[in-house]
């Protein structure tokens, strides 16, 4: 019985744990759009939009992620993970800017 109990909450911390983490290939879920992100654990962000790439610095704190752009200034968008979708929001032009992904797994 103890055995189960540990079990149980080993999988909830841990679904916890993998719910919060960036950390992996993410599709964007705009079906007009070819767009995938892809977040390393060293602070490396990548975005691939159709035929084209682009590396950015980010860093995350709490639900907030800064990236660091190409020309020096810095992105702030404020993000959540619910099960496989990460939701990314932002103000551009007093507009707010919301964009979802959905957790891409790679088989080598």
């Amino acid at each position: 019985m103890i055995n189960y109990i540990l079990s149980a909450l080993f999988i909830i911390f841990s679904n916890i744990i993998f719910e919060n983490n960036l950390k992996g290939l993410w599709k964007s879920t705009d079906d007009n759009l070819v767009q995938y992100l892809r977040f390393n654990d060293d602070g490396s962000l990548t975005e691939i939009i159709e035929n084209q790439t682009k590396d950015y610095r980010y860093k995350k704190s709490e639900s907030f992620i800064e990236i660091e752009l190409e020309n020096g200034s810095s992105i702030e968008s404020s993000f959540y993970i619910v099960s496989d979708t990460l939701t990314i929001q932002y103000f551009e032009d007093g507009k707010s800017v919301r964009n979802q992904y959905v957790r891409k797994k790679l088989a080598l």
